[in-house]
């Protein structure tokens, strides 16, 4: 509800009148109040540590029904300070919790993005209140006490995990299993199906032992999906070539025309009275005689560059320096212009409200992920986040050859060492979630946490504060 424009009026000439609008040793202001108690919001204090929260919020309304009544300017104070040591308290405590029991906090907020009520609304609830009293008893100084609690908000939140996971991760690989199953796949792709069914295996065993790596049993189930629809495919070739025959022809027919379509490419004329094999043959010779025709281009510009090498070898000495000079420039002008033409290729992949895309000076390509938001205190990633994260993928290969360096920061809320270590734990979790789906095994992959160290916005906004929580994903450029 909007407040009329002379109650504003009123009460910034009330808050001038008390001197609240400045600060005075050891009273806070109004503006003081409020910003710790976002800052403690932005900790997750209403999970964490929801008394004195409360107790913030509390003290901030009355100190403002006591602005409008026009009391006492020490009164005012009293409770601003109140309002800002309890907004203290409860961003000191949310710190802690998250730092002490990360593994706990984490397990929910992967039980929660699961959305494990909607398959379990009594097991998630029992989870809910055994992490509240983790809470409650960390909030007020209990600390063996929310140890022993944690304990079984461990196994009902592991519970829930589970049944979560196996409702969105194992059933639907299990459903595409099923349904090539019914078309007889084992028969006509034997190969595929039993790559399907050891994923599905393999899945359910990590989401019945080790439901923390969810984005492992995801990555493994999509794999296995894909080779259930390649195994359905195939039956349903099978099946239908069973009972009609005549479908072969117009199958091979539609193969021939796409080889002959390759073959005008590579120039080689093919007919249907050659056998697959004979086509492929022919095509491989013309892809060679290609290769080799490249090569040999290539060695007359190399012998060129050769003997205008030798031309300038006498002048080398004198103008080593220039030389080297020049010829890095031109190395990094050249990897420029292949990131640059690279680039417009990963635009088709993301969309702008995704990622941004960024090249350096060196020709390092950053992927800055706009849509892997996560939760305060937390490095799980959100599932929403996976397809992005696919796309990445696609990047590192369409870069091959770069190494990958995964960069975590954070805004400047909280303690500096509270931002580090999670930045490092954000970045470590983007590198096991890329390691775990890379089929390059040649890539090195490192991860680094910078905290709030390198913000790229104001820090003082919350638009600003939201651009400095990222994690940058770096295609390095090979160095001289």
């Amino acid at each position: 509800m909007r407040m009329p424009t002379l109650n504003i009026i009123a009460l910034l000439t009330g808050l001038l009148a008390f001197g609240l609008t400045t600060p005075m040793a050891g009273a806070a202001t109004l503006e003081e109040a409020k910003q710790a108690i976002e800052n403690a919001r932005q900790l997750r204090a209403g999970e964490f540590a929801p008394e004195h929260l409360n107790d913030a919020r509390e003290a901030l309304a009355d100190a403002e029904k006591m602005l409008r009544k026009g009391e006492s300017a020490a009164d005012v104070r009293r409770k601003l300070d109140e309002a800002e040591i309890n907004a203290r308290e409860a961003a000191r405590i949310s710190q802690a919790f998250s730092q002490r029991f990360h593994d706990l906090v984490e397990a929910r907020d992967r039980m929660q993005m699961a959305d494990s009520k909607k398959f379990r609304a009594d097991l998630a609830k029992r989870a809910e209140d055994d992490f509240a009293r983790v809470v409650d008893a960390f909030e007020n100084g209990h600390e063996r006490k929310a140890e022993g609690a944690a304990k079984m908000a461990r196994n009902t939140i592991h519970a829930a995990e589970v049944v979560a996971a196996r409702e969105q991760i194992a059933k639907p690989l299990s459903r595409a299993i099923s349904g090539a199953r019914k078309l007889d796949a084992r028969r006509y792709a034997p190969k595929a199906m039993t790559e399907a069914v050891k994923s599905l295996h393999l899945v359910e065993r990590i989401i019945r032992e080790t439901p923390n790596e969810q984005t492992r049993a995801w990555s493994i189930a999509r794999r296995g999906q894909i080779q259930a629809r390649r195994a359905t495919r195939i039956a349903a070739f099978g099946k239908k070539f069973s009972k009609d025959p005549a479908a072969i022809e117009t199958w091979v027919d539609a193969q021939d025309n796409r080889m002959r379509m390759l073959g005008e490419v590579l120039g080689v004329e093919l007919n249907r009275g050659q056998t697959p094999e004979e086509q492929l043959t022919l095509l491989q010779q013309a892809a060679q005689d290609m290769q080799q025709s490249h090569k040999a281009q290539m060695d007359d510009a190399e012998k060129a560059i050769r003997e205008l090498s030798e031309k300038l070898s006498k002048y080398e000495a004198q103008y080593k320096s220039d030389l080297a000079a020049l010829g890095e420039i031109r190395r990094k002008l050249q990897l420029k212009r292949d990131a640059e033409a690279k680039i417009k290729r990963l635009t088709k992949l993301f969309k702008p409200s995704d990622v941004d895309i960024l090249l350096t000076p060196d020709a390092d390509v950053i992927l800055r992920l706009k849509a892997l938001n996560f939760r305060s205190g937390s490095a799980v990633i959100p599932p929403a986040a996976y397809p992005v994260l696919d796309h990445v993928l696609e990047s590192i290969a369409l870069f091959k050859g770069r190494n990958v360096r995964i960069e975590g920061h954070t805004d400047f809320i909280g303690s500096s060492a509270y931002n580090q270590e999670l930045s490092e734990r954000r970045a470590q979790a983007v590198r096991e979630y890329i390691r775990s789906r890379l089929e390059q095994s040649d890539v090195d992959i490192s991860a680094v946490g910078y905290g709030e160290n390198k913000p790229i916005a104001n820090n003082e906004t919350a638009e600003g504060r939201a651009r400095n929580r990222r994690i940058d994903i770096v295609l390095l450029a090979p160095r001289s």
